[in-house]
């Protein structure tokens, strides 16, 4: 049984729900504490799976939904404190990993870049190299345009951990798994009132034009400017892949 099916039948046997039903209720039975003997290594990878399931998220002024807890003890086991039902799953999970070994996470390094395009402009500032390409893309879509770099930041995070930080102008969150050398990156940037959230494929060592907006002018003629968020992803094991 593939991962992907396990952690399904997982979220739903500790949710209760039928297929179809859009809003999960967390179990009230009683909480089991149990133990799992899981592969060398393997225990803060199970860690990190099993905590984003069992997380609901916070459903309106209430505090963040937990249907269990999960952590790894000294020696390596999992610990896991959860209702009965939410155990069938996680000894499910926890034997396909003995049967089928689980890599040691990667550490997945993102980098962001916020470029301001001015329609007609000259180029004020040489751009990095590494987002030329990018760039000229987005000036056969655009027209001519002249670019500012405004901002850079770098986040690095294990596969499966979250990974945050305030810039000087722009706030970014970052929740990145890297499975079977696929990178799936669930996104959040804020700017100045602009919010991006979104979920995205990516490559590592490739440069993504994540999103763009207009940016207010200060008076009726000035030129509208475009603010452009640029990532690029690379893991641990090298851009290439």
């Amino acid at each position: 049984m593939r991962l992907a099916t396990l952690l399904l039948c997982l979220a739903l046997t500790l949710t209760g729900c039928p297929l179809g039903q859009s809003t999960p209720t967390p179990p009230t039975a009683a909480l089991v504490l149990r133990t799992y003997d899981v592969p060398s290594g393997s225990g803060q990878r199970l860690r990190s799976v099993l905590k984003e399931v069992l997380w609901f998220g916070a459903e309106g002024k209430d505090a963040s939904t937990w249907v269990g807890r999960v952590d790894v003890g000294p020696d390596g086991r999992l610990i896991v404190l959860a209702p009965e039902s939410v155990h069938e799953g996680v000894k499910a999970l926890v034997a396909s990993v003995v049967s089928k070994g689980i890599k040691e996470p990667e550490t997945v390094t993102l980098s962001y870049w916020v470029v301001v395009g001015t329609p007609g402009a000259e180029q004020p500032q040489p751009m990095p190299a590494e987002l030329e390409p990018a760039l000229a893309e987005v000036k056969k879509a655009e027209g001519a345009l002249g670019f500012t770099l405004i901002e850079k930041l770098t986040v690095s995070s294990l596969s499966g951990e979250r990974g945050d930080l305030n810039g000087r102008d722009t706030s970014v969150e970052q929740y990145v798994t890297n499975v079977d050398d696929a990178l799936t990156a669930d996104l959040r940037l804020e700017r100045f009132g602009q919010r991006i959230r979104t979920r995205v494929r990516l490559a590592a060592g490739k440069v993504v034009v994540l999103a763009s907006s207009g940016t207010p002018t200060k008076e009726p003629g000035d030129a509208a400017k475009r603010v452009f968020f640029i990532v690029k992803a690379a893991t641990s094991a090298g851009d290439g892949r």
